[in-house]
C-alpha cells in the first residue's frame, strides 16, 4: 500500500512538473504505478476474502458461534465499497489521461480526479489497516476458542 501510494504521488509529480524516471515518460511511468496499484488492492480483496473464508469454515468446523462471523461481514460491507471505489477512481484517472493527451479531456478534470482519488487512497489505507488489525483480532479470538476445546 505504501509503495503504491509512493508511486501514485510520484506519478502525480511527474505529470505537473514533466520529468522522467529511468527515461520513462508520465504515461509509460502511470501504467507502471496503474498495474502496480491494481495488483495490490486484488490481492488485498482476495486476502479478505480468503480470510472471511477461512474464519466462516473453522467455526462451521468446531461450531462455534456464527455471531463471530457477522463481525467479518459487516467489515467487508464497509471495506469492499470503499476498495472498488477507488480502484474505478485510478483507473478512470489513467484512462481519462489518454484523453488529455489528446485534448479531448481538459488536464484540470484529469488533475481533480487524480486528487480525488489519491486522498481517498489515503483514507482507503487507514481503513485498510484497520481491518486488517480486526481480522487478526478475529483470528486470535477463534485460536483462543479452539485452544480452550
Amino acid at each position: 500500500m505504501v509503495i503504491s501510494l509512493l508511486l501514485l504521488c510520484i506519478s502525480g509529480a511527474q505529470g505537473y512538473l514533466h520529468f522522467k524516471i529511468y527515461n520513462a515518460t508520465h504515461i509509460q511511468f502511470a501504467f507502471i504505478t496503474t498495474i502496480f496499484y491494481m495488483f495490490s488492492e486484488s490481492w488485498i480483496m482476495f486476502y479478505f476474502i480468503g480470510a472471511g473464508k477461512t474464519i466462516k469454515e473453522t467455526i462451521l468446523h468446531y461450531n462455534f458461534d456464527k455471531a463471530i462471523y457477522q463481525d467479518v461481514i459487516a467489515s467487508k460491507r464497509k471495506l469492499f465499497p470503499h476498495i472498488t471505489m477507488n480502484v474505478l477512481l485510478i483507473g478512470t484517472v489513467f484512462v481519462i489521461g489518454g484523453g488529455v493527451q489528446t485534448k479531448v479531456i481538459s488536464h484540470n478534470t484529469h488533475a481533480v480526479l487524480f486528487f480525488i482519488g489519491l486522498f481517498h487512497y489515503v483514507y482507503l489505507m487507514k481503513l485498510q489497516h484497520y481491518y486488517f488489525k480486526d481480522t487478526a483480532r478475529i483470528l486470535t479470538h477463534l485460536g483462543n476458542l479452539i485452544e480452550k476445546k
